[in-house]
């Protein structure tokens, strides 16, 4: 092969490097954070009860959330989404929660989501939990909170549970960081900087004083096994526990008895 031929390939190769590192800094917030948003007269075309709550984060930022109450309220579960959708998709499935167990739920939406606004960072993301979390507390006056985490939420829940007194905390498809998630975007990034989301539950899960549980599926695509079975590894707690859900998917694990009689016995 001759150096023209060389330094051709080379220079194809550094092109889309660069390339990919543009199109990282343009759009790796939006593939991270798929929320749609909703008109703020929106109305939820639910089959149950439920109450929007609106709570001012900040001077530039409003989160929307719905609050949904059991008749038994035995407490409440303080739940954080996955990555994708609004809460016209996560009501429906946190009601299953209420139903099942006798707990009030209450969820919001990420800024950017639903009806939620303001501008979006890691930082604000974990504020905006503790907002909620002392809402429930001072507003609404709950005193168990269970506080429960889906996929990205997890990391949400991950931080709140290691600032936050909670009675359980439950990580639903959990994540290690984000690194360990997209390990080839990491190691393509030019300045290793540009990755301004970590999400990295792993450096603070020892941190947390309450009893942990977590569950993954052996099939999940999306965030894989080894990564919730390595955060449920670095727990140094004797009330911790690992459910191991065979054949379950990144989003199916509600679907399997063994995941509702996990979920009874924490909740009940």
């Amino acid at each position: 092969m001759s150096s023209t031929s060389i330094g051709i390939g080379l220079a194809v190769v550094l092109a889309l490097l660069l390339l990919y590192n543009l199109f990282f800094v343009l759009f790796y917030e939006n593939i991270l954070f798929q929320g749609d948003p909703l008109e703020e007269d929106h109305e939820f075309e639910f089959n149950f009860s439920y109450e929007e709550i609106v709570i001012e984060a900040d001077s530039s930022a409003r989160l929307h959330g719905l609050l949904l109450r059991s008749d038994s309220a035995k407490g409440l579960v303080l739940y954080f989404h996955g990555n994708r959708g609004n809460l016209d998709r996560w009501g429906r499935i946190v009601n299953e929660v209420r139903n099942r167990h006798g707990y009030d739920v209450l969820l919001m939406d990420y800024r950017g989501y639903g009806k939620s606004t303001g501008n979006r960072s890691e930082q604000s993301l974990y504020q905006d939990a503790t907002v909620i979390y002392d809402y429930a507390r001072q507003e609404l006056n709950y005193n168990r909170i269970v506080i429960h985490g889906r996929s990205l939420g997890t990391a949400v829940a991950t931080y709140l549970a290691s600032q936050r007194e909670s009675a359980h905390l439950i990580l639903e498809t959990p994540m290690t960081n984000i690194r360990a998630v997209i390990p080839m975007l990491d190691f393509l990034l030019i300045k290793k900087n540009w990755l301004q989301f970590e999400f990295n539950s792993i450096s603070r899960i020892d941190s947390i004083h309450c009893p942990i549980t977590i569950f993954h599926g052996t099939d999940d695509r999306i965030v894989p096994f080894e990564l919730g079975y390595q955060l449920y590894l670095e727990i140094d707690r004797p009330d911790k526990k690992f459910i191991r859900i065979n054949q379950g998917k990144h989003n199916n694990l509600d679907t399997f008895e063994k995941y509702q009689h996990a979920m009874e016995r924490i909740l009940n």
